[in-house]
């Protein structure tokens, strides 16, 4: 790996990690409602990189955010890293086809689904009975989709404006 492909996923790790710890003091109204906003760093290591890369940035920011959040290794960090990892790699899957098959903002959209849908099956395996799954999915996945094609608007305008940039760190 080169350095300025390294310093690249520096800072998207840094900004991912940052996004995270600003969504974490808005208040929300429900308790799994986030903007996924740091989702944007992973969307675009995962098609500037590769999904190498954008499961480095996601997992490397649930680890360190959770330890400044004071909730490494319990519930909180367990859905997150779920869903964080449950996301890449549908991305990752999708990205292959970026910008000819599918845009920056369906990527992104599947990539939220998934995230809402990994967090409520590790919720239904260790907390929930599965019953409750059927009632919760749209509470959950709904708001995924709405973020996640916020976050696909916001990487489309990021990925057109620095793609000059990109093009050097690929």
């Amino acid at each position: 790996m080169n350095v300025r492909r390294t310093s690249f996923l520096g800072v998207l790790v840094a900004l991912a990690l940052a996004l995270h710890l600003l969504e974490s003091q808005i208040p929300s109204p429900l308790p799994w409602v986030r903007p996924g906003l740091a989702n944007l760093m992973t969307l675009i290591a995962v098609l500037v990189v590769g999904w190498r890369a954008g499961l480095l940035v996601a997992v490397l920011r649930v680890g360190i955010g959770s330890l400044l959040l004071g909730g490494f290794l319990g519930p909180a960090f367990t859905l997150s890293l779920a869903g964080a990892v449950a996301s890449t790699l549908v991305m990752a899957l999708m990205a292959r086809g970026a910008w000819r098959l599918w845009s920056p903002l369906a990527v992104s959209a599947a990539g939220a689904v998934a995230h809402g849908a990994a967090q409520l099956l590790v919720l239904t395996a260790f907390l929930l009975r599965s019953g409750d799954l059927p009632w919760l999915l749209p509470w959950v996945l709904a708001p995924s989709l709405v973020a996640g094609v916020a976050t696909g608007l916001l990487a489309n305008l990021v990925l057109l404006r620095w793609q000059g940039y990109f093009r050097a760190v690929a």
